[in-house]
């Protein structure tokens, strides 16, 4: 084999798998029918400081169960951990049980009792009533991505998510379609902007449609100043 004729196939072994990468099998009633991994890059800043670190939000799918597992580290400023998992209905993703846990607080738990209709916050030992939709603060991501999937026209898309103790409404709006360049690579992107009532919470989440709406960009910014910014480094299924 010439040396000309082995460059060539190697050059198509790339180009194969650089597009098996990047276009995720889709799914009818959930962002995606296989398991996916999602690096980021990340930035957190908090006047005067600012560091980067890194992040992983891994997203499974068993059968009609899904788990997803997000890890966020910005060296000496913030890490966290989150998981959430249950199971996949016609409406999208229908979370049992989320946590969380960081560096500097407790774990916190919140569990859906969809039979008996309640949603349990293990902080402070409270419940409500479920609602239709209902989601936690890891899983609304991907339903939001799913949302957007299934109606990409939609300007605006609200979902009740359970936080620590209470269940709120999150009202995302959506912006122009624009290019955005991350280190993963340049994606035709929609923007999501979501903004607590009294302003002091932020959320800002750009959807690729080619990744079956995946996020590629995430920017929170809390209600202390805090601004942790993730850019999509790599994609991989499994």
């Amino acid at each position: 084999m010439t040396a000309a004729r082995r460059r060539l196939i190697g050059a198509l072994l790339l180009a194969a798998a650089a597009t098996a990468a990047g276009e995720p099998r889709c799914g009818p009633d959930a962002p995606l029918d296989a398991s996916v991994r999602l690096d980021f890059a990340v930035t957190a800043s908090r006047a005067p400081l600012s560091l980067d670190g890194e992040a992983r939000l891994v997203y499974r799918r068993h059968g009609n169960g899904y788990t997803i597992e997000s890890t966020l580290q910005a060296r000496g400023l913030f890490e966290a951990q989150q998981t959430s998992a249950g199971s996949v209905g016609a409406h999208g993703l229908v979370p049992e049980s989320f946590t969380q846990r960081n560096s500097r607080r407790p774990p916190r738990s919140v569990s859906f009792d969809w039979p008996g209709k309640r949603v349990a916050f293990g902080a402070s030992g409270e419940s409500e009533p479920t609602q239709p939709q209902l989601q936690d603060r890891l899983s609304v991501l991907m339903q939001l991505a799913w949302r957007h999937q299934r109606a990409p026209g939609a300007g605006r898309i609200e979902l009740p998510v359970a936080g620590q103790r209470r269940i709120s409404a999150y009202a995302f709006n959506a912006q122009a379609a624009e290019a955005v360049t991350v280190p993963a690579g340049r994606y035709e992107a929609v923007k999501f902007e979501r903004h607590k009532e009294d302003g002091g919470e932020s959320l800002e989440v750009w959807l690729a449609p080619a990744l079956c709406a995946l996020p590629v960009r995430l920017r929170y910014t809390d209600d202390r100043g805090l601004l942790i910014d993730q850019q999509l480094r790599a994609m991989r299924e499994g």
